[in-house]
């Protein structure tokens, strides 16, 4: 078989045509809609309990109210979301930054090594709901207690992945740098950092999926106004069904537009670029 042939034959049943990728799209919006048509059917003729499971074009009505000013408090569904998201997005900062420079140190120093896997190999086990409790008794129900949370739960996966970058670099483009009388502060921004790029990106999306978990739960906890996970705690309380499975919508789809749209399409735009060298 010649190697036209062979090409012609892979392009048939290649992903990304037209015609295949509309089918793929059609059957995964499918297994979204007709569980929720479905679902609608059942709670509107009784089949379902219909307070505990209330029909989504209810839950969608109430999410439409309380994104507006009727709603209590107006635009409420606005400041939860911008609240996990401050949160978020700060505790993913810190996790980055911090993370970064440990996993360099791990992978670059046998002495960082020393001092700093071993603690973090006895911290990473432990579930980050743990340090909950220890984090409202040291702070409070306070924004740092949830942007802590958020760091614990990031800052394990960044520090392993970026010390895997580390390890797999091509050691070669280390020796030029130095070869050619670059500072350390000029290898560890011109070479080191753009070595790494693609398993930084990598270890972003991870950590970002580990620490909206994380945030959501420590929320219903530590959370004293606005956020998500409050949001659904306090519609428990009044068992306002129909905000709690909205919250519950709000969260599935965030965290995947964050980790597969935003963060995803960044690290696969990275690799496609720069590639990951493991070269020795």
């Amino acid at each position: 078989m010649s190697v036209e042939t062979s090409d012609v034959r892979l392009e048939r049943y290649d992903l990304s045509t037209a015609p295949f990728g509309a089918m793929v799209g059609i059957g995964r919006a499918a297994l979204i809609v007709v569980p929720l048509i479905l679902w609608e059917l059942c709670s509107r003729f009784g089949l379902i309990n219909g307070f505990l499971f209330p029909p989504p074009s209810m839950i969608l009505y109430k999410l439409w109210v309380q994104s507006g000013p009727i709603g209590n408090p107006p635009y409420a569904i606005w400041w939860h979301v911008a609240y996990s998201m401050l949160r978020l997005l700060s505790g993913i900062t810190l996790a980055v930054g911090i993370g970064t420079l440990i996993g360099v140190a791990l992978g670059m120093s046998r002495r960082a090594r020393l001092v700093f896997q071993p603690i973090i190999s006895i911290l990473m086990p432990v579930p980050t709901l743990a340090w909950t409790p220890v984090l409202l008794l040291l702070i409070g129900i306070d924004n740092r207690t949830t942007i802590l949370v958020v760091f614990l739960a990031a800052v394990f996966e960044m520090i392993y992945i970026v010390a895997s970058g580390i390890e797999m670099m091509n050691v070669k483009m280390l020796w030029v740098a130095q070869s050619m009388g670059a500072t350390r502060w000029q290898i560890f921004w011109r070479v080191i950092i753009p070595g790494i790029f693609p398993y930084l990106i990598t270890g972003t999306r991870l950590g970002t999926g580990y620490a909206w978990r994380a945030l959501i739960a420590a929320e219903m906890l530590a959370a004293s106004s606005y956020g998500l996970g409050f949001m659904i705690y306090d519609a428990s309380e009044y068992m306002n069904m129909d905000v709690i499975y909205g919250g519950v919508m709000l969260i599935a789809v965030l965290g995947y537009v964050l980790e597969n749209v935003l963060i995803g399409k960044i690290e696969a735009a990275t690799t496609e670029k720069w590639g990951v060298l493991n070269e020795r």
